[in-house]
């Protein structure tokens, strides 16, 4: 399940949003660092560490994504997962004049039935149904071992979050990284602020992280 991080954190402030810009800076160029063959095979190293750690039950609903600016691929794990049965979905971003929220609809696997989205995403059709996902893979700028998470900061996969925190605690939502996007304590930290979400479990080519919430 979702963790909220509102509880236990204390107020933002500028220099907390200063500090994510940096730190967005540089593990942006760190994930750019993991291309080609390397990044192909951090992707099936994924897919099979989730096969066989955290496997969704028979029958969830798995929404991905469709890999930008140099994320981690889902994609071998998503046509895995629909040769096991799952039903798979794709989010939908709205238009930049739109409130910030994202939808999902179901996906059939092929790439010829998506057509361009804002932020040169690809996602489904409008005729494609909307669903909601049982499980939610999550793509990352950084991230670290308490699964505290840090996006682009457009504020989209924050409001998914904590949206099925309160509508449909049960959703199961996964972290997908290299592992050099880390953020550790040569890093200083990464800043969690208020509307901030932690993520049950992460998975990179190493490892898969599931933070314990009594450490937080």
């Amino acid at each position: 399940m979702i963790q909220s991080a509102s509880e236990p954190t204390p107020p933002a402030t500028n220099r907390d949003a200063e500090k994510k810009a940096s730190l967005r800076v540089r593990l942006l160029a760190r994930r750019r660092t993991v291309a080609g063959v390397e990044a192909e095979a951090a992707a099936l190293s994924v897919r099979d560490l989730i096969l066989e750690a955290m496997a969704p039950p028979p029958g969830a609903v798995v929404a991905g994504y469709w890999p930008i600016r140099g994320e981690l691929d889902p994609r071998p794990l998503l046509e895995a997962l629909a040769q096991k049965g799952h039903c798979l979905a794709l989010p939908v971003t709205p238009p930049p004049d739109a409130p910030p929220m994202l939808s999902f609809r179901t996906w059939d696997g092929d790439p010829g039935s998506l057509v361009p989205g804002p932020f040169k995403t690809r996602q489904p059709a409008p005729s494609a149904p909307e669903i909601t996902p049982d499980w939610l893979l999550v793509p990352l700028v950084g991230f670290d071992r308490t699964g505290a998470r840090l996006g682009y900061g457009g504020g989209y996969y924050d409001r998914c979050l904590r949206r099925a925190t309160e509508l449909a605690p049960a959703t199961v939502a996964l972290g997908l990284a290299f592992a050099v996007q880390e953020i550790g304590a040569a890093d200083g930290g990464l800043p969690v602020e208020p509307h901030d979400v932690r993520l049950p479990a992460i998975a990179t080519e190493r490892d898969l992280i599931r933070p314990d919430p009594g450490d937080f």
